[in-house]
């Protein structure tokens, strides 16, 4: 029998449908400036706390927590500690002791009792502990302000929640009670530099009345003030003074003990070495004219009275951390910061470096072949004698490069040449010393914005034309060529003017720049080359900020704000306790046929998480054209933490996730082309990655 249906459908002239997939993967970054039909698919139109992963796709950018060497808040565990022959309920933010032991902790959540009475003397429960320092001993007493409230019944165990649930809620009260421990640095306004030096943090802040300025060192305790030493001047030196010897003034009779004997001009052996001593254990009152001896041998004459180290305030600082000795002890960190005049300092005992300039303020730092470099206003460059920071006179080695404008910064190359940045040009400075120092102009046209200099295989800086890398400047002349940022050419020109620091990160071999209202841009490299920009939003303005090697030879990134807390960034999963707001828009993709509609259908989205995510997202059709139907907006749940049974981390990977978590859902939306708004708001999920994204479609008719 015929198939009058089958017939008539085959004869027809109706289209046939055919659903249609499309894999892209997500990267790039932003592109803002290619017109709308070249822009790549998985290009961005507009991205916030993301960033370009190198391995491929976007990546929720990491966040950042409060610091002060006291226990950090995304590694605070919590501890059920149990107990028996409870006398006396504890509660929240009760802090318990070990009677035997003296072990300490702090309650997150009110005691659990699971049986017995306190009423009864017979409690049998477990107390919930963060911040736990020590052991407590199975059978000691448990007290609270002396006073003993249960016993230990057996060792605590961390993250020993019953159920997954009250283990989050446990994990995330324990977090939340470090941070609240955690304090500003002492003093007012915003923090003026921060640096790691022999795996310490140390700040700079102006103190309570704005008047002088402090250092702080990070600690158990928090932060502590650092007392930064005396020192007194000396002429007619005639031979050199021993650390750890005392100095006497023969007309004062006052003593002191001396930890650095700085030399700036002249010598011992032609009796006219000047310079200072740095003083412990000052007791009278040395004068003008004192000859000083060690054991009744003469050495100098003091030009000064003893002069306790004060830092003049609101400073803006730079530092490096430099080895002029060559051993385990002489490696130091250096500084200055445009108001005092450079120091040294090695944890101990702070050294002001007097180069004899009438202004003696140096703006920015550097060390380069066994020279300190400090730049002065009116372009002048100044380096001290080969192997000596102390000393800075022509006649040891020291000298003076003019440049005929505002230095804005140093960088050591690759190449081991330094690079000097005046605002609108470049020089490099050949040789190794004084005596065949050779300065070349590289470029009359470039220059770079004052702390936005830094170094990754490249030399990366922002300049009139966007940021820039030297490399490229060098093969392209004063050309836009030489700029990375033509992408983004947009959100630079709108941020002229604001750039106030940058940092590089080696492990992401990123580089960051931060403008004055708290966003900023991340650049990712592969290669040598640039895989694309992505916006930032702290919710913070970077005042000040480093990249430097801690104890462990670990990179570690801390930055100062204006709110006197200075911040480890790219630590832990929230921004300071509040949820990272993030979100990708795609560029709107025609799926090769730019004036046919297409019915839009499914979107299934690949990703790689070490936990459980939460996302939506929104489609939008023909650069959301106002007549089409508005699209609706579907949230993802996504199961993260997959592995590789035998090559992960046991207890480290979910068993029940894929090692790429992917996540898809129906759509219905007609359009000549589709974009994709992503977006990502969390407090505790740790960052996860967007892969790529499959869309599967139907052609429709043809627009004329």
């Amino acid at each position: 029998m015929t198939n009058i249906y089958a017939d008539l459908v085959q004869r027809s002239s109706f289209p046939s449908t055919s659903i249609r997939a499309k894999y892209f993967p997500l990267q790039g970054g932003e592109n803002l400036t290619d017109a709308a039909l070249s822009i790549q698919p998985g290009n961005l139109i507009f991205g916030k706390n993301y960033e370009v992963y190198a391995e491929g796709g976007y990546r929720r950018i990491d966040g950042f927590e409060r610091f002060d060497g006291r226990t950090k808040p995304s590694e605070s565990a919590y501890y059920i500690l149990e107990f028996n022959a409870g006398t006396t309920a504890t509660v929240d933010t009760n802090i318990i002791t070990g009677a035997t032991s003296s072990a300490t902790g702090e309650l997150i959540v009110d005691s659990v009792v699971e049986s017995g009475s306190y009423a009864g003397n017979d409690a049998v429960g477990y107390m919930v502990v963060a911040l736990l320092s020590g052991t407590f001993a199975v059978g000691e007493n448990i007290q609270v302000s002396a006073s003993t409230v249960a016993v230990v019944k057996s060792v605590a165990v961390e993250s020993g929640a019953d159920t997954d649930a009250l283990g989050e809620t446990y994990a995330q009260a324990a977090e939340e009670r470090a941070r609240g421990d955690i304090t500003i640095v002492p003093g007012s306004g915003n923090i003026l530099g921060v640096w790691v030096y022999n795996g310490t943090v140390y700040a700079i802040r102006n103190n309570a009345g704005g008047t002088a300025a402090a250092m702080y060192k990070s600690s158990s305790t928090g932060w502590t003030l650092v007392d930064l030493g005396k020192y007194i001047k000396f002429n007619n030196g005639v031979a050199t003074v021993t650390e750890g010897d005392t100095i006497t003034g023969t007309i004062s009779g006052a003593t002191g003990v001396v930890r650095r004997e700085i030399v700036r001009t002249g010598s011992f052996g032609s009796s006219n070495a000047t310079g200072h001593y740095i003083l412990t254990g000052v007791s009278g009152t040395f004068q003008i004219g004192d000859a000083l001896q060690v054991s009744g041998s003469p050495r100098s004459d003091a030009t000064s009275v003893v002069v306790t180290t004060a830092l003049s305030p609101s400073g803006r600082y730079e530092f490096v951390n430099y080895n002029f000795g060559g051993s385990s002890t002489t490696n130091r960190m250096y500084g200055c910061d445009g108001v005092n005049t450079a120091f040294e300092f090695d944890g101990t005992y702070w050294v002001p470096i007097f180069t004899g300039m009438t202004t003696d303020t140096p703006t920015h730092i550097t060390a380069h072949k066994k020279h300190l470099f400090l730049s002065f206003d009116k372009g002048s460059v100044q380096h001290s004698s080969t192997g000596t920071p102390y000393t800075w006179a022509l006649t040891t080695g020291a000298n003076e490069i003019g440049t005929g404008d505002e230095v804005t910064g140093f960088q050591v190359l690759p190449s081991d040449v330094l690079a000097i940045f005046n605002r609108n040009r470049t020089y490099m400075l050949y040789g190794t010393s004084n005596a065949d120092w050779n300065l070349q102009t590289f470029s009359n046209e470039t220059g770079a914005v004052e702390y936005t200099i830094q170094r990754l295989s490249n030399v990366i800086y922002l300049d009139d034309r966007g940021i820039t890398d030297l490399n490229a400047v060098q093969s392209f002349g004063d050309f836009a060529a030489a700029s990375l940022s033509k992408k983004i050419k947009p959100v630079i020109d709108s941020k002229k003017g604001t750039a106030i620091s940058s940092v590089r990160v080696r492990s992401k071999d990123q580089y960051r720049i931060f403008f004055s209202d708290g966003s900023g841009l991340y650049g990712t490299f592969t290669g040598g080359r640039l895989s694309g920009f992505i916006r930032t939003d702290l919710g913070k303005v970077v005042k000040t900020v480093c990249s430097v090697e801690d104890s462990n030879g670990d990179e570690v990134l801390f930055f100062g704000s204006t709110d006197g807390y200075v911040y480890q960034m790219d630590k832990g999963n929230s921004f300071d306790g509040t949820a990272i707001e993030a979100m990708l828009r795609t560029s709107y993709y025609h799926y090769d046929t730019p004036t046919r509609d297409k019915r839009f259908r499914k979107i299934h989205f690949e990703l790689t998480a070490d936990s459980d995510v939460s996302l939506s997202f929104t489609p939008d059709y023909s650069y959301a054209d106002p007549e089409t139907p508005a699209p609706q907006s579907k949230t993802l749940s996504i199961v993260g933490g997959g592995g590789y049974w035998n090559i992960n981390n046991w207890n480290l990977f979910n068993w029940t996730a894929a090692t790429v978590s992917t996540s898809e859902e129906n759509i219905d939306g007609i359009g000549t082309n589709m974009g994709i708004l992503i977006l990502s708001e969390a407090t505790y999920e740790k960052p996860h990655i967007v892969q790529g994204v499959t869309v599967h479609y139907s052609p429709r008719r043809t627009r004329r």
